[in-house]
């Protein structure tokens, strides 16, 4: 069965009983509808948003509902075992039994980034097999990324940070399920979805995504969450230190503060949830250096400043663009609850 196929029938099998296919990843409805639909109808799909809201979150989620897979032992491209396509199995060089691959397994993340060359997708030479084989040997070629990600979700984080000429290496995959080996003329299969992110373009070190790429992807873009969605991140996600007590009462008072530097002006860069969570964490980690065994208001505001300086940018054009921490107090005070 095909990665599409199993992903549309594990997506409608559980809204028919009533369930969350993106339970744990947290957006507006028609957000999470309009990810479900790309997924259903079988596209790859590209999530455009600030950082910290959930897109690597959601690849995995959908990575951990897939069924396990089995591959035959020693075959480098996880080829099904029914119908064997790869070098490795048609030439015979795969072990006689089968191991299972997790389906949370089922999972190959690419970080995007200016130094990823085409190689690190589509594979490349193995210079001591070459020398022991023959250049032109399949075992010489070591699989890349791509053909890793043969039968499972293929994630490419920051795809506008990878150079034009590394974006068109997807092309091929994306639009005939297959790539080819120079060299060997070989085509190899590649059943996948690729679930790509991008960055919003005031983002330092951003591109923009090739049209000829981009044309291949649906695109969704993700916000901030939601007050109540960002207390439930923290509850869900954040760490709880052992031997001190973080009272829920105080959580909205965290997201609070992260969430301020969405709506003001004085930040080209405000704070992800990224920062609520540390904020969450470093509250209870100063508690404990204090010696006390609860959190207090203190503690939350002396980890914000933390947690909000590293992670944040002043806008040039704000009057504390010299004084962030006269900002980052008059937030703090602005939140006492």
């Amino acid at each position: 069965m095909e990665l599409r196929e199993e992903l549309r029938r594990i997506i409608l099998g559980k809204l028919k009983e009533k369930q969350d296919p993106l339970d744990g990843f947290y957006a507006s409805e028609a957000t999470k509808e309009a990810i479900m639909a790309v997924m259903v109808s079988g596209r790859h799909l590209l999530l455009e948003g600030p950082p910290g809201t959930g897109k690597t979150t959601l690849a995995k989620i959908l990575a951990n509902q897939l069924p396990a897979m089995q591959v035959f032992t020693g075959c480098r491209y996880n080829c099904d075992p029914k119908v064997p396509q790869c070098p490795d199995c048609l030439n015979h060089r795969t072990g006689p039994g089968t191991v299972t691959i997790p389906g949370r397994e089922r999972f190959i993340r690419v970080q995007g980034s200016p130094e990823l060359m085409p190689e690190d997708l589509l594979g490349d030479i193995d210079p001591v097999v070459a020398m022991q084989c023959g250049i032109n040997d399949p075992r010489a070629f070591t699989p890349g990324k791509i053909q890793r990600a043969n039968r499972k979700i293929l994630f490419i984080d920051e795809l506008n940070r990878v150079p034009e000429r590394t974006q068109n290496t997807l092309i091929e995959v994306l639009e005939e399920k297959a790539t080819t080996i120079a060299g060997f003329d070989i085509n190899v299969p590649v059943d996948t979805i690729v679930i790509a992110t991008q960055n919003p373009q005031e983002f330092a070190g951003v591109d923009k995504i090739s049209e000829t790429l981009g044309d291949r992807f649906e695109r969704v873009r993700i916000g901030y969450p939601s007050t109540d969605q960002e207390i439930a991140i923290l509850r869900r996600y954040a760490r709880r230190l052992k031997d001190v007590h973080l009272e829920d009462g105080l959580i909205p008072e965290v997201v609070r503060i992260s969430q301020d530097t969405r709506s003001m002006e004085d930040f080209s860069r405000p704070a992800s949830v990224r920062a609520s969570i540390a904020t969450f964490e470093q509250a209870q980690a100063i508690a404990l250096l204090k010696g006390r065994d609860a959190v207090k208001h203190e503690d939350i505001e002396s980890a914000a400043r933390i947690s909000l300086e590293g992670r944040t940018e002043i806008a040039a054009s704000s009057q504390y663009y010299e004084m962030p921490s006269a900002l980052f107090d008059e937030i703090v005070r602005k939140n006492r609850a």
